[in-house]
């Protein structure tokens, strides 16, 4: 069943010759997400709720055909954890031009979120789960190639008294954040496309730091500004290693988990 709903909508969106490319899905019906011409539609069911988005639904609302709604289970959203789909989708273009129905295949990504609350703060942080979906001769499937630390918005409370009200200029929270982005890169001849991962990661007032005490440091209005973490707002090229069957950085990622725990 899912190999014509897979053919169908990798036709209108196969990657130009010049490389890949990478998708906005659009809004569908209820919490689906689209391709533009809604030759496939994505949906965690019950997203972002209490055990929601433990299964991937994929249908082909516009091939003009009744192939159905294909319904695969995912390994995430335990303990409490928030599950919610990447907006973005990835066609991975076909080796096998010689083939009367090629095998077509996507990169969905599935974002992991994790949260916290302690006293006056709280936060979240999430990862990226990046799927590999497409369908074997007879058989239909999800395979992770990447798990990456995405996104993260954290809030910790610094004021403990009036005098450090004073010297922080009532700014009374240390905030962290950390984004993610994934692009295409230029082709390596891989068997899936070559991708690049920037990061960003924040904190405010810029004199923050997580690991240090800050409550009573006091602060001008100059430093009321957000400062730009170097070392974690990096760039890496992804590349695919099929003896490993998912994507490696070309070289190691610093530790950022002072942005990214909650």
């Amino acid at each position: 069943m899912l190999l014509p709903i897979l053919i169908a909508a990798a036709q209108p969106v196969a990657a130009p010759a010049s490389g890949p490319v990478v998708v906005a899905l659009v809004a569908g019906d209820g919490e689906a997400r689209c391709l533009p011409d809604r030759s496939l539609c994505l949906e965690l069911p019950g997203e972002g709720k209490d055990e929601g988005g433990r299964e991937l639904r994929i249908s082909s609302p516009g091939s003009g055909d009744d192939t159905g709604t294909i319904s695969l289970p995912l390994p995430y959203g335990a303990d409490g954890k928030g599950v919610s789909l990447w907006p973005n989708i990835i066609p991975v273009p076909s080796t096998n031009e010689d083939a009367a129905q090629p095998a077509a295949e996507f990169l969905v990504g599935v974002i992991e979120e994790e949260r916290a609350m302690y006293s006056g703060g709280g936060g979240s942080g999430g990862r990226l789960h990046l799927l590999r979906v497409g369908v074997a001769p007879h058989a239909a499937g999800l395979v992770e190639v990447l798990d990456t630390v995405w996104d993260s918005s954290l809030m910790i409370r610094a004021c403990f008294s009036e005098q450090d009200m004073k010297n922080r200029l009532e700014a009374c929270h240390d905030e962290y954040s950390f984004t993610g982005a994934l692009a295409a890169a230029a082709p390596d001849g891989g068997e899936l496309p070559a991708l690049t991962l920037r990061t960003a990661a924040t904190a405010y007032p810029q004199t923050s730091r997580r690991t240090e005490d800050n409550s009573n440091i006091k602060l001008k209005k100059s430093d009321l500004t957000h400062w730009k973490d170097p070392e974690c707002s990096y760039t890496r090229l992804l590349h695919y290693n099929p003896a490993t069957a998912r994507y490696e950085m070309d070289r190691p990622a610093p530790d950022c988990s002072v942005y990214t725990t909650p």
